[in-house]
């Protein structure tokens, strides 16, 4: 049963997947290839900037060691 489920999870990104790139190359015909690469690699970039806004939560704040831990510990 969970190999349907992740079956069914792959083959519905996949066709998203394949919808999104479509799209970006039907896109990059009608601007041009360079401005469809810059596009792509500030996306790439506020991506990765929010994922690492999110894992710097994740850890406790601005502390890359973690949250602090109590001496007596």
């Amino acid at each position: 049963m969970r190999r349907m489920v992740w079956l069914t999870v792959g083959a519905a990104a996949g066709i998203l997947a394949y919808r999104k790139l479509e799209a970006v190359a039907n896109e990059s015909i009608d601007k041009g290839l360079v401005l469809t690469v810059m596009d792509a690699s500030n996306s790439a970039k506020s991506l990765a900037a929010g994922m690492g806004e999110q894992l710097s939560k994740l850890r406790g704040g601005d502390n890359p060691a973690g949250p602090t831990q109590d001496a007596s510990t």
